[in-house]
C-alpha cells in the first residue's frame, strides 16, 4: 500500500514539473486583462473596501492608478514564471492547485505524502489569498509594495520563523526528526544562498 501511494505521489509530481515547464515555455505571453474586467475588478474593491469618491474626475484618477498598479502586479507575476494573474480574489480550486503545481515544480517541492502534501497545500492557499488581498490593497494605493509567492509560501509563520529566526515557541521542545527537518531546511537554505 506504501509503494503505491508513493507512486502515485511521484507520478503527480512528475505531472506537475510537466505542467509547470509547458506553461513556463509555451505560454510566454503575458495575458492582458481586458478593460470590463479591469473595471468589474476596481468596483469590486471600492464595494468591499467602502471607497468612494467626491468626483468623477477623481475616480477616474483612482481608477487609472488602479490600472496602473494592477498590471505591474501581473507583470510581476509573469515574470516570475506564473501563468496565473495575481488578484483574482476569488480563485477557483482548479486554479489554486494550477498556481500550487507550478510553485512546487519551481521551487522543487515533494513532499512524502499524499496528506503531507494536502496540508502544506491549505497552507499554500491561505498565503495565496493572503498575497492576493495584500496586492489588491497596492492595486488601489493602500499599500507601498507587492507581495509574491516564494519557496516559504508552504510554511506557517512559526514553521517560518522557526526555520530562518530560531524561533522556538515557548514550552515547546522540538523532537529528533523536528531537528533534523530543521537542519535539512536551514542547510538547503545555506546552500540557496551560497549560489546567490
Amino acid at each position: 500500500m506504501r509503494i503505491m501511494a508513493a507512486a502515485l505521489l511521484l507520478l503527480v509530481s512528475l505531472a506537475a514539473a510537466a505542467a509547470a515547464d509547458t506553461s513556463n515555455t509555451s505560454d510566454n505571453t503575458q495575458k492582458e486583462r481586458s478593460e470590463e474586467e479591469m473595471r468589474r475588478i476596481f468596483m469590486e474593491w471600492k464595494a468591499e473596501h467602502g471607497k468612494s469618491y467626491s468626483s468623477a474626475a477623481e475616480e477616474e484618477h483612482g481608477y487609472d492608478m488602479f490600472k496602473h498598479r494592477l498590471r505591474d502586479i501581473d507583470q510581476q507575476w509573469h515574470d516570475d514564471g506564473y501563468s496565473a494573474w495575481s488578484w483574482d480574489r476569488e480563485r477557483s480550486e482548479e486554479e489554486t492547485r494550477r498556481i500550487f503545481i507550478e510553485w512546487k515544480a519551481c521551487n522543487g517541492k515533494i513532499y512524502n505524502s499524499i496528506a503531507h502534501e494536502e496540508h502544506r497545500y491549505a497552507i499554500f492557499q491561505d498565503a495565496l489569498r493572503n498575497i492576493d488581498r495584500h496586492n489588491a490593497g497596492y492595486a488601489i494605493g493602500v499599500h507601498s509594495s507587492t507581495q509574491g509567492i516564494n519557496m516559504f509560501s508552504d510554511h506557517t509563520m512559526e514553521e517560518y520563523s522557526a526555520v530562518c529566526c530560531g524561533y522556538v515557541p515557548e514550552g515547546s521542545q522540538r523532537s529528533p526528526a523536528e531537528v533534523r527537518w530543521l537542519a535539512e531546511i536551514q542547510e538547503r537554505l545555506r546552500l540557496v544562498y551560497a549560489r546567490t
